[in-house]
Formats: C-alpha cells, structure tokens, sequence
C-alpha cells in the first residue's frame, strides 16, 4: 500500500498562492473552503500548511469542536494558545504580549487566574493583538476545520478578526461542510457577511476528475491502476476523495457495499480485535483524543494499546497528533460511533466519564466540564450529567460564550424532569436556570430561543405564588414579541401590568421600566409615559440608584419620543449624573445615547456630537462598545455626517464596525456608511455597505429607525438608477411603518425622498407623452407628512423641503435653503439650492439662477458630493451659465436676434450640436419629445436649412453656440 498523495485542487492552491503573496506585504488574508463530507478540505488545509511550514511560516492547526451537547466554545482559540505554550513555553507569550495572561486563564491547567475582561472584544483584541505580534516575527498560517461545528462565539471572534486585522502577516485558511449546512444554518449568514469583507476568499471544492482519480487511486496502490477499477472508483465515489481512496484501498478485501455506511466502515471492521475496541472507544471519546485518556479507558497494558493503536494507525483509520489520536476524517469517527449499539455507546461514555472524574488533568482543563457533562449525558446518567451540564454552562458564561451558555442551559432543562432531587444536584432553582438562559439568549441576540425559555417557564410557574417573577417574564416576553415583529407584545405587558398589584416595589418598578418601552415601541405614547413616572418614582421611592437611573432614562428617553425635548433633557442629564457619581458607566453610556437621541431631533448637531462621544467613552470602558457603544456611534456618525464632516463620520463608523457589532447595531452603521456613499457617487461602496446592513438586519426584525433607514436609502438608490417602480414599491412599502412615536426622525426623509420620486416620475412621464398615475402615491405621502412632527428646526426644514417638492404656493426653495442653513446641514441645503436655481430659471430670472448654482457647487466641492455636484453642472450646461465666479451670464449674441431664435430654441440646438436625439433632449430639459420635435422643426426653418446636421454645422460656422 502506498502512501497517501496530494492531487488536483490547482485552482485553490493559486488561490494559496496569491493571498500568500499579499500576507508577505503586511496585508492579512482569509480563504474558506467549503464542500461536501469528504470531498477533501482537510487535506487540502494539511497539504497547504506542511508547503507553507516548509517556506518558514508558523503554522497555528486548530478545529471546531462538536461535543454533542454543544459546540466546544472558543476551540480553536484554546487549542491555539495550548499549542504556542507548548512550543514556546508558558513565560513567552506574556514577554510577547502584555495582557496575555488574560488569554493563558482560558487554560485552567497552567494554574493561571481566571480572565475578566470587561467584554468579549477585550478578549478578541488580545487575540488578534497576539497574532499580529507572532507575524511580526514571521508569517503566520491560522488553520481551522470544521468551521460547521463553530459555537457563536468563534464566528464572532473569526468575523471580528476578518474586520479588524490590520497591517499583519497572517494567512488565516478555514473550512466546513456543506452539506451540514441546511437553509437554517447560523453559518449561512455568517459565510455571507464573511465574503463581502476585504481581504476574504471563498472556494468551494468540486470532485475529482477521472484523470484525477486516477492519479489519486495510483498513489494509493505505489503502482498505475487498472482502467476498470479507474472507472469503478470514479463512478462510485462520484469524484468524492474520500470515497474513492475507500474505494481503491478495498480492492481485494471482497465486495465494497454500496451504502456509505459500510463504505466507511469496512477497514475498521477488518481491525484485529484489541484495534477495532480502542477505535470503537476512540469514536465515543470525540475527535481527538489524548493518548492519556485512551491508557485509563482501553483497558489494555501500554505493549497492547500501543499495538492497536499501531493497527489502526496503518490502514490510516486513525493518525496521530502531538499528545493524542484523531480520525483519519470526522465522517469515518462519526459513523464508527453509529454502528455501535445504544448500550455499547453508553457503556463507554460511562467509561470516559469515570475516568476524567477520577483524574481530571486527563484532559483540558478548559474542556473539564463539558466533557464530563458530555459523556455522562451520552452515559444516559441524568443525574450525574445535569450538575455537570451546569457547571459546562458556567464556564461559557464565564467566557462570554452567552449562546453557549443559553444552549446548554436548555439542555440541563430537558434532563431535569428526569432527575429526581435536580434542584439539590444543580445547586440551582430550576426557574432561575430558565431566568439565566433568557437573560444569555437576549444578550446573545437570539430572541426566538428567548421566547421560547419565557414561554417554558411561563407554562411551570405558580403565577399565584410568584407573581413578581411572572410579571417580569411577561414584560420580557413582550419586548421579545416586540423585536421578533410578531403579535401579543401589548397583551404580554398588559398582563404583567395586571399582577403588579401584588408584587413588591423594586419589581414592579423594573417590570413598569420595561412596560414603558414596549408602549413606546408600538405607538402608545401615552401608557409608556404613566409606566416611566410611575417606575421613576418608585424607583426614588426606594432609594435604589441603580433602578432609579434606569428608570429616569427610560423616562427620558419617552420623553423625547413624545416630542417633550426640555423635559427629556433635562430628565436624562439628570439620569446621567446619578450615574456618573455612582461610577456606573454603562448607564452613563444609556444616558448618553438618550441625549444624543434627543439632540438629533431638535438638529442640534454640535452637542449631539459632545453626547454621543462622551457616552461612546463610557461605552469603550464599561465593555459594551459592541451593543450600546454601536448605537452611540452612529448618533456620533449621523450628527458628523449631517454638519458635512464625511470623513470623520467614516472613521468613527469605521472604528465602530471593528469591533463587529452584532444585528441591528452594526447594520445602523453600514446604513450611515451606505449614504455617505450615495451622496459621494461611489456607486460599489453603496452596494456593499447596504448588502451587510441587509445582512444583519433580520428579515422578521420590527420595521424600526434602522429598517426605516435602509428602506428610504433603496428607494434612493433606485431612483439615482432611474429605477423608478422600484423606489415608489419600496417607499409604498415602508409607508404604514413610518407612522409611529419616535420615528419621526426616519420618517422626514422617507417622505422627502418619497415625493422626489414622484416628481421624477411624473416629468418622466411628461417627457415620454404619457400619463402618470401618481396622484394616490401624492396622496398618501402628504397623509403621512401631515402626522409628522414640525416643532424642532429640524423638523421644519423636513416640512418646508416637503412642501417645496409638491409645489405648496406658501413655500420657496429660497425659504428650504434658510431652513437647512438654520439647522447647519450644508448637503440637504446645497440640494435645496439647486433647486432654488431651478425655480429662477423657471421664471426667466438667469442671474439670480447663477448665484444659487454657484453657491450649491461650491458646497457639493468642499463636500465631495460628485453626484450633487455633477447635477449643478449639468444645469449650468444645459442654460449656459457660466460656474466661474468671475463671469456673468452672457446676453443672447446678435445673430441669435437675426435668426430669431428663443431661449427655448437655442437650449434646444445646443443638445442638436451635441447629437442628442428627441428623446434624449426632452429627457434633459423635462419635455416631451413631440415638443421637442416642434422646437427641432422651428430651428431648421429659421435657420434655412434641411437637416438637423446642417443646423449644427450653421450653428458652429456662424459660432451661435459660442459662450
């Protein structure tokens, strides 16, 4: 038998090649390779780092882990950090990188403390920071498999890292499985945010050709294979690598059976006895499995383990690792653990338990816990399974990993009916564990498995015993419906509001906080104000600081969508200061925002700008920069954006989206980001950044500020591209959702672009000599601008820009422009003054049509608003009016007298001379083309010539075009 060989796969190892080529310059880059079980990933990844080990690199191996419970969470980044200790030695990683102690505590063996980081993105930054530091010494491969099995916390730390490295040799190559990948997968969303990113590559492997399974089955059997068994090998594996070396290594052992299942098993059922138990034990124990651990379960002296091992190792069932064994593939461990029956698999589950009961440094000390908790599950031994379960979901809590945590706990919850004394075992109330998983599946951002918990709990809990824990369930429960956009979110508070009666004050007055911002979410103004003053009060009632703050800032924040902005301000400036001498930042940070909050709606960008970076400090310190840090951000960006500090808006998005904020709080960013592009022209930034504000905004989120944003920003985009159906179906879409308390601020814009849409279109329409039927479409956008706030300066320019854009007699672009100037937002009013230039040139008045386009074109420059720009010049073209300072519009010439041609008609020749067709010259001056033809029949008579070529070359000849 022959020694395994590497074939095919050139296309990605060019792939290889090229990002190689890119780390050696100092830019980090990342490849997935995804394909189906066995088609060859692992090798790929295998045969990539012994070529790049060989040119020098530093080669980091990791794997996600799938334990049965859950995904192992952070495997790669421990078996990393297990790997460099083992290498370097304990006191080096500390001499290379201060902090790292935080990152040896995920090792509990070294006897290293505990890590508390602030955040899991502190935890992150030391990661990264560690990478880019052995890249500084030489490149570094990261290799992680089974990308499938990744816990959410190792696609964040992947997604963040893709986000953040900079200036850092490390090539970081994964892989998964696709067919382990159904329409549900949360690898799905993450692959797809993945690729967009910069720097980041993805292939997906195909099978082997024949010519390539023959080389394959060649190296296999050290000699050239016969045709049919080539073509028997490839037609059977169907060009699958793992097939067909199955394939091939059975020739001669007897029939192969067509399923897979004795496909893959069939060299490990022809093991000698001693060989076949360890590899049936090896199949329980996981994907690896340290060479200890096998020695204090096999029950064999060391010459007979050895000896099977060395069995199972030649036929390559097993390979060897640095302390331990691993299946030659995961499928082959997979399915050698299937054919055992249900009382073989428990029977050596209770062994592995036992053993790492009785000796726990048999295995990681980070992977204590969830193996025992997955072994005595897999023993079928509740009892001693669900204590451990709860320990496996401490240690996820302890390291962030709240979905692993969330996950596990619902495990714990399942075995518990089967347990008799499990509250005694557990150390735990079970209706606290329910309590803890919803609190880590709301922090994680999975609401449905939050729901879920609630309504569990919900169908056990005593309401008549309990009430205080039922109404702060049901409140929850309501926000939960709230943000999954589905029905009952007011009947839940409403029932929590029912038990409050009875409950003792600090939870009522936490129960009223949350109530107050359901109200508000769904339009009760009113109710949400009652909650707010009631919790405020009951909360100083109490003298609680922490409850009391809460309590004031959500008040505030009513405040603000109620439009009462003194009061808000002043309640939350309050709030914040409580919080500030109280040293609590995280409330400073919610403070914070809040003010921004209300800051924007009255347009007062200069302090909304103060706020927000203030609450961002307390954010960044505090640890919440990627949740309530995200959402201060981009008030910080939209105030920037608004003043025209574009590039400052960029940066601080930028800065903000590197520590990869989740869901709706990134996606506020990349909506920002989206519009600063669309405003710049750079029509792929534009595309890009609303694809990843898509991505994270989820499809059953509630249509809120966020969701309202992306909407106005497609229908914007549709229109730039003349797309006009496009942008009157997503502005008609969006419409019903725009009326709601607090949403004002969204709301303004979309109504604005809304009505540009249909202007657009009816000039279209014009030009075209058809009929527009948008007179509905009108109407109901002034129905919804009539609901919409005018009371702040902001709000005012909103209104006067929407009334100008329908035509109202009562208001000029002139008095739009003073509006916008008032607010100190020089884009809308460099847009305003275009259109001022278009309403004088409308009435004749040349001169006073030239100073606003010089004004708006000197604003569009200095903001780099090519498109807005390009728009004036167009303008100043098509009327001849001159964009230099210096010049006045010149008089009609005196030739243009003798011919006797209009102004109209000499607009007209200018787009004849340019060879514009009647189409092209209604569409320019916004008529139709009949009229165009009738203006073109007018030229050629009182110019005396026949063609259209002949009154452009008279024009040029006789220079009646000059100036």
């Amino acid at each position: 038998m022959g020694a395994k060989v590497f074939v095919g796969r050139r296309k990605q190892l060019a792939l290889i090649d090229e990002a190689v080529g890119l780390v050696h310059t100092g830019e980090p880059q990342f490849v997935v390779f995804g394909g189906e079980v066995g088609i060859g990933k692992t090798r790929l990844m295998r045969h990539v780092a012994d070529r790049l080990a060989e040119s020098g690199m530093r080669i980091l191996s990791s794997a996600c882990i799938e334990l049965g419970v859950e995904g192992l969470p952070l495997a790669p980044v421990t078996a990393v950090l297990r790997d460099l200790v083992h290498e370097l030695g304990e006191a080096a990683l500390p001499a290379l990188l201060p902090g790292a102690d935080a990152l040896l505590g995920l090792l509990p063996e070294l006897g290293a403390p505990e890590p508390a980081p602030s955040s899991q993105a502190q935890m992150f930054d030391l990661f990264a920071a560690l990478l880019r530091r052995l890249s500084a010494e030489r490149p570094v491969l990261l290799v992680i498999d089974d990308l499938q099995w990744a816990d959410r916390s190792t696609r964040d730390l992947l997604g963040y890292l893709a986000r953040t490295m900079r200036a850092a040799r490390v090539l970081t190559v994964m892989a998964y499985r696709t067919d382990d990948l159904d329409r549900r997968h949360p690898l799905r969303p993450f692959l797809a945010e993945l690729e967009r990113l910069r720097g980041v590559r993805r292939s997906e492997l195909a099978g082997f050709s024949r010519a390539e399974i023959a080389e394959l089955v060649a190296g296999l059997r050290a000699a050239p294979a016969a045709r049919p068994l080539i073509d028997e090998v490839y037609r059977r594996s169907g060009g699958n690598a793992l097939f067909a070396e199955e394939l091939a290594l059975a020739d001669g052992v007897g029939e192969v059976p067509d399923s897979l299942r004795d496909l893959l098993l069939h060299r490990v059922e022809q093991l000698p006895p001693s060989a076949l138990r360890v590899v049936r034990l090896a199949a329980v124990g996981g994907r690896r499995v340290p060479h200890r651990l096998l020695a204090a379960t096999a029950g064999l002296d060391e010459v007979q383990l050895l000896d099977a091992l060395r069995a199972a190792t030649a036929v390559q069932v097993l390979s060897a690792t640095v302390d331990g064994y691993e299946f030659q593939h995961g499928l082959l461990r997979e399915m050698t653990a299937a054919d055992l029956l249900p009382a073989e698999r428990a029977r050596l589950h209770r062994r592995y338990a036992e053993a790492i009961e009785a000796d726990p440094a048999l295995v990681p000390a980070d992977r204590l816990a969830a193996q025992i908790a997955h072994h005595w599950d897999g023993a079928g031994e509740d009892h001693k399974a669900l204590p451990a379960l709860v320990r496996s979901a401490e240690v996820a809590g302890s390291i962030h990993a709240r979905a692993e945590q969330a996950q596990i706990i619902e495990r714990t919850l399942d075995l518990w009916p089967r347990v008799p004394d499990a509250q005694r075992l557990s150390g735990h109330d079970r209706l606290d564990l329910f309590e803890t998983a919803v609190a880590a599946a709301t922090w994680a951002g999975e609401d449905a498995r939050a729901l879920g918990l609630i309504d569990r709990a919900l169908a056990e809990i005593d309401q008549a015993r309990e009430p205080g824990r039922t109404a702060k369930l049901l409140a929850h429960r309501g926000m939960t419906l709230h943000h999954l956009d589905r029905d009952g979110a007011l009947t839940s508070v409403a029932e929590a509001v029912q038990l409050l009666p009875t409950v003792p004050p600090g939870i009522r007055a936490s129960v009223l906080d949350l109530v107050a911002v359901v109200f508000a979410l769904r339009g009760h103004p009113g109710p949400a104000r009652d909650a707010a003053e009631e919790a405020a009060q009951l909360a100083a009632d109490l003298g609680d600081v922490d409850l009391a703050v809460n309590a004031r800032t959500t008040l505030g924040w009513v405040l603000c969508q109620l439009g009462a902005y003194d009061e808000s301000l002043a309640t939350l400036r309050a709030a914040g200061d409580l919080a500030e001498r109280h040293d609590d930042l995280v409330r400073v940070a919610r403070a914070q925002l809040n003010i921004a909050e209300a800051l924007h709606h009255l347009g007062h960008y200069p302090s909304m700008i103060v706020a927000a970076q203030a609450g961002l400090e307390a954010a960044y310190r505090s640890g919440v920069s990627r949740t309530l840090g995200a959402l201060l951000a981009a008030q910080l960006c939209a105030a920037l954006a608004a003043v025209g500090r574009w590039d400052d808006a960029e940066s601080a998005s930028s800065t903000a989206l590197d520590m990869d904020p989740p869901d709706v709080f990134g996606a506020a960013l990349y909506a920002l980001r989206a519009e600063i592009a669309l405003a710049r022209g750079e029509t792929d930034a534009v595309r890009e950044q609303m694809s990843l504000a898509r991505t994270l905004l989820s499809p059953v989120s509630h249509p809120g500020p966020t969701a309202l944003a992306v909407t106005r920003l497609e229908a914007e985009i549709a229109l730039v591209e003349n797309r006009i159906d496009d942008a009157r179906a997503a502005i008609t879409a969006a419409l019903p959702t725009a009326i709601g308390t607090g949403l004002a601020l969204h709301a303004w814009p979309l109504v604005t672009i809304g009505v540009r849409i249909e202007t657009h279109a009816r000039m279209r329409a014009r030009v075209n000599s058809r009929s527009d039927t948008g007179d509905g479409a009108v109407d109901a956008l002034r129905a919804v601008a009539a609901q919409l706030p005018t009371h702040t300066p902001l709000f005012r320019a909103y209104a006067a820009q929407f009334a100008a854009e329908i035509g109202a007699p009562a208001t000029s672009w002139p008095d739009v422009v003073a509006d916008w100037d008032a607010v100190g937002s020089p884009y809308p009013a460099a847009r305003a003054r275009l259109r001022a230039a278009e309403a004088a040139l409308g009435v004749g008045d040349r001169r006073t049509a030239r100073r606003w386009l010089l004004a708006a074109v000197e604003q569009a420059d200095h903001l780099g608003a090519e498109t807005l720009s390009e728009q004036v010049r167009l303008l100043a073209r098509s009327s001849k009016l001159p964009l230099d300072a210096q010049a006045e519009p010149r008089t009609r010439s005196g030739d243009l007298e003798r011919f006797g041609l209009t102004d109209r008609e000499v607009e007209v020749l200018h787009l004849v001379a340019e060879g514009r067709s009647n189409r092209q010259i209604g569409e320019q001056l916004f008529i139709s083309a009949k009229t165009v033809s009738v203006h073109v029949s007018n030229i050629l008579t009182k110019l005396g010539v026949n063609s259209r070529g002949e009154a452009s070359a008279t024009a040029h000849r006789l220079h009646l075009l000059d100036g």
